[in-house]
């Protein structure tokens, strides 16, 4: 997946991240490490395509962001465990005031399977307009 997501960076001229599973954001830091501690006890799901990658746009204008600015992904949506649950995602790429195309999305690399070993549940800190600086917090 990060392979994909780096030639798919290249394709675009986007920022390079590293790949993940969104289960759950904008929540404050104290949410997040508290939903971590209690998904780090749980055993960890399997992941699967829920149909094909898609575009979602985000506005941003909060205390985290310097200024009004349009958040643009083209994410894959999966199935937990077999099961769709809203949101649940993995991004395939990023833009900033940037829409993406068409074209831009039927390139997007497709995920099918995401398997349990693969994963560690994480808080990640994304207070950046740039993908590539998001880190994971210490919990």
């Amino acid at each position: 997946i990060n392979n994909g997501i780096v030639s798919y960076a290249s394709l675009l001229n986007t920022a390079t991240f590293h790949a993940h599973v969104t289960i759950q954001s904008g929540l404050s830091k104290e949410d997040a490490e508290e939903v971590c501690k209690r998904f780090r006890k749980a055993q960890k799901p399997f992941f699967s395509a829920h149909g094909w990658p898609k575009i979602s746009k985000t506005h941003f204008h909060n205390h985290y962001r310097t200024r009004e600015l349009d958040f643009y992904a083209i994410e894959q949506p999966l199935n937990t465990n077999g099961i769709y649950v809203e949101d649940i995602h993995v991004s395939l790429a990023y833009s900033i005031n940037r829409p993406f195309t068409q074209m831009e999305l039927a390139m997007a690399p497709y995920v099918e399977r995401i398997y349990d070993h693969d994963t560690d549940v994480v808080v990640a800190n994304c207070e950046s307009e740039n993908p590539s600086e998001w880190y994971i917090e210490d919990i």
